[in-house]
């Protein structure tokens, strides 16, 4: 019987994946029937998951501690680093693992055995400053701005953006490479006015430059001027997900009880900002609870089955590797075998 019912399973995401992700705009979707179908249908229970899963501080993060919260058998097993998550891949310690989007791809090209099961978080970087004179990316010129991750996702981007506004990043601006803990205290104390931050770390800059009476306003949202680009208008990008260690043990039934579980765990947390902050701090204490509740409405927190996704993903990494070079992402654009079926 539970084969019978997962190879139902399966044919309906298939036919959902063909479609695209997209959100609901009030039309008529097939996403509703399909995640009524498969809640009636899961053959294993959220009680039952006995899942370890590797997480890094983000808001992919925040629906992990509301799930571990609830169900001692959801491990998490935190990283902090590139060098820490490939080790946790490789050494098949978890059974899935949040990462960038870019590290997902990577970690597949480079043949680690894994795959991308969902995309929980798009666009999501801001130019936060203590000044108020940015109104476009071409109010940078001249400027210093603070980076974190040289030759990483955020760097890529920032770089891809101003690229494509007509600016030289290495003539144009000075990128400055600081962790992002780092480049807020330096705005905080005046040492430097721009920096492009993440969630949560641009509202935890926010507070903690309130608490020293310093305003820090967030100026540009790079999500919009991405949409600016051709063909991306209106178009979040791919920033974060969940990929699932394959030959770690974790079956197809726990991989679909579990985005089950995720996309409901994720939906409170989106309702629910102020009980969900203190559940976050409790597994990750440098995330901040009022940091983290001030973070939901900016951290775009919107998982979807990857097979959903395709479209989005591959437009997003065709634009990119229009500036940077593919072998950032492990030589070659996703193919079919990247996404979970």
């Amino acid at each position: 019987m539970k084969k019978i019912i997962l190879s139902l399973m399966i044919c309906i995401a298939l036919i959902v994946g063909a479609t695209g992700c997209r959100e609901n705009t009030g039309t008529t979707e097939t996403t509703p029937t399909t995640e009524t179908t498969k809640t009636q249908s899961t053959p294993v229970s959220f009680d039952e998951l006995n899942l370890k899963i590797g997480s890094a501080p983000g808001p992919v993060t925040y629906a992990l501690t509301t799930m571990s919260e609830k169900n001692s058998d959801i491990v998490l097993q935190p990283w902090q680093n590139s060098e820490q998550l490939t080790a946790m891949i490789t050494s098949r310690e978890v059974n899935l693992c949040s990462t960038p989007i870019s590290n997902a791809l990577l970690t597949y090209n480079k043949g680690m055995d894994t795959q991308l099961v969902m995309v929980t978080v798009w666009g999501m970087l801001y130019v936060m400053s203590t000044e108020n004179d940015i109104v476009s990316l071409q109010d940078l010129k001249g400027k210093e701005v603070i980076v974190s991750g040289k030759g990483g996702i955020h760097d890529h981007i920032f770089r891809h953006l101003l690229i494509k506004s007509g600016i030289d990043p290495d003539k144009d601006v000075k990128i400055t490479y600081l962790d992002m803990t780092e480049a807020s205290q330096r705005m905080i104390s005046g040492d430097v006015k721009y920096a492009v931050l993440n969630e949560p770390q641009a509202s935890i800059a926010s507070l903690n430059a309130k608490k020293a009476n310093v305003k820090i306003n967030r100026i540009l949202d790079l999500t919009e001027e991405w949409g600016k680009l051709p063909g991306q208008k209106n178009k979040k990008f791919p920033m974060a997900g969940i990929v699932v260690v394959n030959g770690s043990g974790v079956s197809s039934e726990q991989i679909v009880a579990f985005e089950k579980a995720y996309i409901e765990a994720a939906g409170w947390v989106n309702k629910h900002g102020q009980e969900a902050g203190p559940i976050v701090e409790k597994h990750v204490p440098t995330m901040k609870a009022m940091a983290v509740a001030q973070s939901i409405q900016y951290a775009r927190l919107d998982p979807k089955p990857a097979i959903e996704c395709k479209e989005e993903i591959m437009a997003f990494f065709k634009e990119l590797t229009t500036t940077t070079d593919v072998k950032a992402f492990g030589g070659k654009l996703p193919d079919d075998g990247f996404y979970y079926k």
